[in-house]
């Protein structure tokens, strides 16, 4: 999964410079000095991490998600019976593993996975108890995310609370979405094939 991702994120990132070279050559002859400070900033932004933002409801799969696109020694989110994530995990690249509190409703974690300099994940509380986080979430990742994943349980991805979500985000920032229906091997193929054609 990591390889694939890696080749198409570096792909797409190659595709934007060159657009983006284009776009300061066309500024820069016509003579627009504010236009062209802005497709500056643009060009800068190319070589940040993409920022992926994973949501969805509690017990979905979000972490399990997390752990296998990372592909690292140790479970970097936590998988257990019980929710584990109330609060906003910011994952990036760091040399070393640590931890760091930014406030009581984020934590950033460095870890020295390779994918993680290409992406960057932000790992939301379940949907069903992002309410209280709304205002962070929104205000502080959602209008940098170059893509948000909502992760689904493949048996049942038709939760009220994640849609609700989904139609905040949808509606006010209309950004890149995919659905991910994880534990679908529980589910027979009959039941599979109409969750996949509802979602």
């Amino acid at each position: 999964m990591r390889g694939v991702i890696d080749d198409q994120v570096k792909e797409l990132r190659e595709e934007i410079a060159h657009a983006i070279q284009e776009l300061l050559g066309l500024t820069e002859t016509i003579g627009h000095a504010g236009l062209t400070g802005t497709i500056i900033d643009l060009q800068d932004r190319i070589e940040e991490p993409f920022l992926f933002v994973i949501v969805g409801e509690v017990k979905a799969g979000k972490s399990s998600f997390i752990n296998a696109l990372l592909e690292t020694e140790t479970d970097i989110c936590k998988v257990a019976p019980s929710p584990m994530t109330d609060t906003i995990q910011q994952i990036i690249y760091g040399e070393y593993p640590h931890e760091e509190i930014i406030n009581p409703y984020l934590k950033r974690i460095y870890q020295p996975a390779e994918i993680l300099k290409e992406i960057a994940i932000v790992d939301t509380p379940g949907t069903n108890t992002i309410i209280s986080h709304h205002q962070e979430i929104t205000e502080r990742f959602i209008p940098g995310a170059d893509l948000i994943v909502f992760v689904f349980e493949a048996k049942n991805p038709y939760r009220q609370s994640s849609w609700e979500f989904f139609d905040f985000i949808h509606a006010d920032w209309r950004k890149k979405i995919i659905f991910i229906l994880q534990q679908k091997d529980l589910l027979p193929e009959n039941d599979l094939a109409v969750n996949l054609e509802g979602v």
